[in-house]
């Protein structure tokens, strides 16, 4: 098993080696610089000395060149530890002055040759800094100069021992630093955590805390808590849907106990036992349409798969679902009327949409007194469809609106609402599945229209 590291650790050590790249990507530029400039001043310098000398040689003054060469030596930095020296066309030396009688150096090549008019190179003679040597033709014969080039190579090397010096507690700073910071920043976090742990399917009341900053830690925190929240709802709505199932399952299972009890008890004829079989199934057919309508709330509640979706004419549907209901609304003596104009074309499953429609236009025909009409309509939209099925029946009472779409919940006694109470909820869950919305809009006395709204292909 791997060691743990937090991400407190985690994000110090990026935070370090940051740092430490940074530090010594400048650490070698700054360094480059300095030593190439230092490099360039002590050119300058010997290059002044040495042409200074090679004028006087040129001009045939051997006392003025000796005096210059004298005088160039005295006021000089000592640490710079000037020295030159004369040769003669042959490269012979003549005279040698300062560091050049201590450390002689021979002529390039090159100068000899007559192809460098001068050259400058770092010489190492046994001391701690090399020299910087230059030799330039000066008729009849070449000036050599040499400078010691400690004062300008100090500098970098400082620099350069600066940042190696201070690397390793920067490092341990900013490590400690960024580790504190990193803490700091993750307390949210760890609050987030102890929060979770907390939550569970009896505990869905607790949210996980905020800062108030609107930072990303708590867009996740606001994110979670919306999650939670859904997630209570659903809890609250299983734990219904599981009390109302018992329910409903417990007053006809004990009907039909009972039913089965008296039977068995009591001597029948054939006539009595046929009749006692029959009642029996027509309760055992109601159980199988309570588990068969429960089975399909919980099959459209967990939505509509990629495949199952196709090109549906709602308009073509919607034809059919009101011509398999005519003969009842003639019976009924309710009026259909249809506005379905040319196809509507949307994405969906027929099955399920054939249902939606079925749900809600059969309720309409039911819940309308003999000469009402319902009607059936279909509005085009930039982006959406909306179907209308508006009845002229009881209506439904404020107080039953927010509640109509409960599972097993029934808008007065049972009498007057037969069914299991789940045809509602399930057309809620078809339209949902669908990527739209059921909705209701109602007047006691006045009738009631549902308004499905799906988004258009």
């Amino acid at each position: 098993m791997k060691p743990r590291v937090s991400i407190g650790v985690q994000w110090a050590l990026r935070y370090t080696v940051a740092l430490l790249v940074t530090v010594s990507v400048f650490g070698v530029f700054t360094y480059t610089q300095i030593a190439r400039r230092t490099e360039s001043d002590a050119r300058l310098v010997l290059e002044l000395q040495v042409n200074e000398v090679a004028v006087h040689a040129a001009a045939g003054e051997p006392d003025a060149m000796a005096e210059t060469i004298e005088r160039g030596i005295a006021s000089a930095d000592p640490e710079l530890k000037l020295g030159f020296a004369l040769f003669d066309t042959d490269g012979n030396l003549i005279v040698a002055r300062g560091s050049l009688a201590l450390y002689p150096t021979p002529l390039p090549e090159g100068v000899l040759a007559g192809e460098d008019q001068s050259g400058a190179d770092q010489v190492e003679v046994g001391e701690n800094y090399p020299y910087l040597v230059m030799a330039v033709r000066a008729p009849p014969g070449f000036v050599q100069g040499a400078i010691y080039t400690r004062p300008f190579v100090r500098n970098a090397r400082d620099v350069r021992d600066i940042y190696l010096y201070s690397l390793p507690v920067l490092l341990l700073v900013t490590a400690g630093l960024g580790y504190a910071l990193a803490r700091g920043s993750l307390r949210p976090l760890a609050e987030m955590n102890a929060t979770a742990r907390h939550i569970s399917g009896a505990n869905l009341e607790e949210r996980i805390p905020t800062t108030g900053s609107g930072d990303e830690l708590d867009e996740l925190a606001a994110t979670l808590n919306e999650m939670i929240a859904r997630i209570g709802r659903s809890v609250q709505r299983a734990r219904r849907f599981s009390g109302n199932a018992a329910h409903e399952l417990r007053t006809p299972l004990n009907a039909l106990r009972s039913r089965l009890e008296v039977t068995l008890e009591q001597p029948r004829d054939a006539e009595e036992a046929r009749k006692a079989l029959a009642e029996t199934a027509a309760e055992v057919e109601g159980l199988s349409n309570i588990v068969h309508a429960m089975m399909r709330l919980a099959q459209s509640e967990a939505g509509l798969a990629p495949e199952q979706r196709s090109p549906v004419d709602l308009s073509s549907l919607l034809r059919e679902v009101v011509a398999f209901f005519a003969p009842l609304a003639e019976e009924a003596e309710v009026e259909l009327v249809t506005e379905l104009g040319d196809p509507v074309w949307v994405p969906g499953d027929p099955s399920w949409l054939h249902e939606l429609f079925a749900n809600l236009l059969d309720n309409a025909i039911k819940y309308t007194p003999g000469g009402g009409r319902v009607e059936v309509t279909i509005e085009r939209q930039v982006d959406a469809v909306i179907i209308r099925i508006r009845d002229e029946g009881i209506g439904i009472p404020p107080e039953d609106l927010t509640r109509i779409f409960e599972p097993f919940h029934r808008v007065g006694d049972r009498s007057m609402a037969p069914g299991v109470g789940l045809g509602l909820p399930i057309s809620r869950e078809l339209a949902r599945a669908h990527g739209g919305e059921l909705q209701v809009e109602s007047r006691p006395g006045e009738g009631t229209t549902f308004l499905v709204r799906l988004p258009g292909s």
